[in-house]
């Protein structure tokens, strides 16, 4: 059975795209699915840094370029999640062909139940050929005006590709940003939100960790966000709030008595 595939972009830099692409596909590996995280951003790949994979010869772009095998690029990541990442080599990028991102999906994608491509920004021939060859499109956008309007642009950009939108995800929302904002939102736009994910220090802590932030910091209001989309796209039903809030206070309050040092939690205000 082939595997589902969610390719996520966004219109403009700065919203977190790769952070929430490596994020979401920890979560779905976390939840014991089959999930391949791919990094198809050619000229300024980020996926091996935030990992610790940015050492390694074969990449995606010796794939690309007809110069190895597929399964030889493949690395083990957190949770048990694989990553297919590019090389960071400007040689590397020229050579690389993004015609065969077609095969390449094709040969990996009976081995996954889940398949996350992580794009380059804006409209290019790279981000067409991932959308090209994915299930469903993913959105990420920040609340900034400029982040939204060329999100609608990507939105019409899919359709042209005739793919669909699933939903977006409002990346580094602040706490001004409430269900009043996100009606709005919606109206403007038209695009389903699924997760509004919050400004949170855990986040640089994580990337400097090399680890995700669903991994390193299981407990913060992010992670948890993170994994209940990954939970929904999985079809797997959730705890109500209350009732997850409330197991997450007591594993915290287990930790704490054992003298574990907690995962920063970022404060309400």
């Amino acid at each position: 059975m082939a595997a589902k595939i969610y390719t996520v972009t966004s219109g403009k830099g700065g919203t977190g795209k790769s952070v929430f692409a490596v994020n979401l596909a920890a979560a779905l590996a976390g939840l014991a699915k089959r999930t391949l995280l791919i990094d198809v951003d050619l000229g300024m790949a980020d996926i091996g840094l935030m990992l610790g994979l940015d050492n390694n010869k074969i990449t995606l772009h010796e794939v690309l370029a007809g110069e190895a095998n597929v399964e030889d690029a493949i690395y083990d990541g957190p949770n048990g999640l694989k990553v297919l990442p590019c090389g960071l080599s400007l040689q590397g990028f020229k050579k690389a062909d993004i015609s065969r991102l077609t095969d390449v999906i094709a040969e990996v994608s009976p081995n996954f139940e889940f398949i996350i491509i992580d794009t380059a920004t804006g409209i290019n021939h790279a981000t067409a050929a991932s959308i090209e060859v994915c299930d469903e499109v993913l959105l990420v956008l920040t609340p900034e005006i400029t982040s939204i309007a060329n999100g609608s642009k990507m939105k019409v950009f899919s359709a042209l590709l005739g793919k669909e939108v699933t939903g977006m995800v409002l990346n580094r929302t602040m706490p001004e940003h409430a269900e009043a904002y996100r009606e709005k939102l919606f109206k403007s736009v038209d695009i389903e939100i699924l997760e509004m994910l919050p400004e949170d220090v855990s986040i640089p802590n994580s990337i400097a960790g090399k680890s995700p932030v669903v991994v390193k910091y299981p407990y913060s209001e992010i992670s948890i966000a993170m994994n209940r989309l990954a939970a929904s796209l999985s079809g797997i039903k959730m705890p109500e709030s209350g009732e997850e809030k409330g197991r997450i206070k007591q594993k915290s309050e287990k930790k704490n008595r054992a003298g574990v040092k907690l995962p920063f939690v970022q404060p309400k205000n």
